[in-house]
């Protein structure tokens, strides 16, 4: 008795303060195999991503409640334009620097660094994370978005396609781009926090509270290249 409350107690504790994920708004991103990029056209511009460009996550649990918000840096990146169309290109994300935003102190680092753990992103084998433009198509009646955006996002080197709305504006100060909250299922990239060993109760409890759906919400600010 004294062993199960002791697993029961723990498996608790790691979702109070390391739940990652699931339960939050947004549309949930159509994901796939990974596409094949195709060349950009030879007559495109290029758009170099600046640093007001961010990557906020949201994540929370489910049953009891409670949720997690972070950022994710993007470390580089470019958009390619042609005939006012974004027609490829690829970024960055340092998955050494996600930070939480709404804990502080010993609660703040202790998830941050559960989140770079070997449990969820293995920062220290996995610094990066990317995602590669395949297309984009216009759209209509989409309360904020023009267009869908197709891409490879690689995580922990498992790459799937996904899609999702955005807002894009394309003029003579640059690209932008900015989407609505979107969700993605975790564990499509392997990532999944903890054992799946059933004699382990505290896995048990853990794996039946943590949900799996990570909200995205992307902002994309990229300028024109001058020679």
């Amino acid at each position: 008795m004294k062993t199960f409350l002791k697993f029961s107690l723990m498996g608790l504790f790691a979702v109070a303060v390391f739940a990652c994920g699931g339960g939050v708004e947004g549309d949930e991103a159509k994901t796939g195999d990974a596409k094949k990029v195709k060349p950009t056209p030879v007559a495109t511009e290029t758009y170099m991503v600046g640093g007001n460009s961010t990557l906020t996550w949201t994540g929370s649990k489910r049953f009891v409640g409670g949720k997690h918000t972070g950022t994710l840096p993007i470390k580089s990146g470019r958009v390619e334009v042609a005939d006012g169309q974004i027609v490829g290109g690829s970024f960055l994300l340092n998955m050494t620097a996600i930070a939480n935003t709404d804990l502080e102190g010993d609660g703040k680092g202790q998830l941050e660094g559960h989140l770079m753990s070997a449990d969820f992103f293995d920062v220290a084998k996995y610094p990066n994370a990317k995602f590669e433009i395949t297309g984009t198509k216009p759209i209509t009646g989409v309360a904020n978005a023009t267009h869908i955006i197709k891409g490879n996002l690689t995580l922990k080197d498992v790459s799937k396609s996904i899609e999702f709305n955005a807002k894009v504006v394309i003029d003579a100060n640059g690209v932008s781009a900015i989407t609505p909250q979107f969700v993605i299922d975790r564990t499509k990239w392997d990532i999944a926090y903890g054992s799946t060993d059933e004699d382990s109760v505290a896995d048990d409890v853990k794996d039946k509270i943590i949900s799996n759906d990570i909200g995205i919400q992307l902002t994309i600010q990229a300028r024109k290249v001058t020679n």
